[in-house]
């Protein structure tokens, strides 16, 4: 059976196609959908343009947990004159090692107030990641990162019947490292600020009344890591690398029988180098944070990889949640090597960020 890589229109049709469909995803589930424009709220109903901004809020009381505590936490929505939305689908999600234990479905309606209660608790060592979004406009979503500690209590078996799970890996503790670990990843789309959302695509005008583009204020996308140090020894890292899965699509059409097949493509970064400023000693017992240049915004897209060296970058062109393995290597004062590694989940999307 002989298959040949669909052509570009094709292509492009199909990932309208999907593109399409994770926008309408809506509140029947307890996974995260797809990204879009961002959106607010206009007379107190959700609308996916830029007229106008609501705001979605997820706090959670406790956000450091031990092995079977649980902990509430409240989404709290407001439309664009910061008052209360009720009656509203919020939808949760959560990487593999926190439950949502209420509600037990994953979604809820907001209250009279504009919010919507729940539960969490651990089920697993490690730094984990919680998302809430809005039934309508999925690209209205908030992330929020849980840290679960301890060892696991005699007997415990989870929380049956949880919701969750649904975002993936999350950065679980597996050995002590030398007492070190990642305690949080966050992604920066522009100098000074974190976010849990990557925009790939640059808007080419931002105001279509005045004369000429107004182009989107587009930067090259960070990676922020924080890493805790329990152990005896001052540390060094000497270099980061990623590992982006299912950063785009590939359509391979079959010869024999016409059938489309999505394949999706994996990128592993080179290891980057850490400059003198960020790669100083890590004092023991604190805790360290360090940005590194990630994906490159060139040409109107977000790129993984070098996109002025040929067969080396390519565009970033799956929208949704994805998640990012992150690995740092380097070694004591005493010159014994260290290797780290943790996850994070963030949606990937075209989010207007225009002034």
């Amino acid at each position: 059976m002989n298959r040949r890589r669909a052509n570009c229109a094709v292509a492009a049709m199909t990932l309208l196609g999907v593109v399409g469909v994770i926008g309408c995803l809506g509140g029947q589930g307890n996974t995260d959908g797809g990204s879009g424009a961002d959106g607010g709220f206009r007379n107190d109903v959700f609308v996916s343009d830029d007229t106008s901004t609501g705001s979605i809020d997820l706090e959670i009381t406790n956000s450091n947990l031990g092995i079977g505590d649980t902990s509430p936490f409240v989404v709290r929505v407001k439309n664009a004159r910061q008052q209360p939305v009720q009656q509203i689908n919020v939808i949760c999600d959560s990487e593999q090692g926190v439950a949502i234990i209420s509600p037990q479905s994953g979604y809820q309606m907001t209250d009279s107030s504009g919010s919507m209660s729940g539960v969490v608790g651990c089920e697993s060592p490690g730094s984990y990641q919680m998302a809430c979004r809005l039934s309508v406009g999925a690209n209205k979503r908030e992330f929020a990162t849980v840290t679960c500690t301890g060892e696991v209590p005699s007997g415990f078996e989870g929380f049956p019947g949880a919701a969750g799970g649904g975002l993936g890996g999350g950065s679980p503790t597996n050995g002590d490292n030398g007492g070190v670990r990642i305690t949080e990843i966050r992604f920066s789309d522009a100098p000074g600020e974190t976010a849990s959302s990557v925009d790939i695509s640059q808007t080419v005008d931002c105001d279509t009344e005045k004369a000429g583009n107004q182009i989107e204020p587009f930067y090259d996308t960070s990676v922020r890591v924080t890493v805790e140090n329990q152990g005896t020894q001052a540390i060094i890292f000497t270099s980061l690398q990623y590992f982006f899965r299912d950063y785009t699509i590939d359509y391979v059409i079959d010869d024999d029988t016409g059938e489309l097949t999505a394949i999706g493509r994996d990128f592993e970064s080179r290891r980057m180098g850490i400059t003198y400023e960020i790669g100083e000693a890590t004092d023991v017992g604190s805790q360290s944070s360090f940005s590194v240049p990630v994906f490159k915004g060139y040409g109107g897209g977000k790129w993984v990889g070098d996109p002025f060296d040929i067969g080396t970058g390519d565009v970033i062109d799956n929208v949704g949640v994805r998640t990012i393995t992150v690995t740092l290597r380097g070694q004591t004062v005493l010159g014994e090597p260290i290797e780290v590694q943790g996850k994070v989940s963030a949606a990937f999307g075209a989010y207007n960020r225009c002034p």
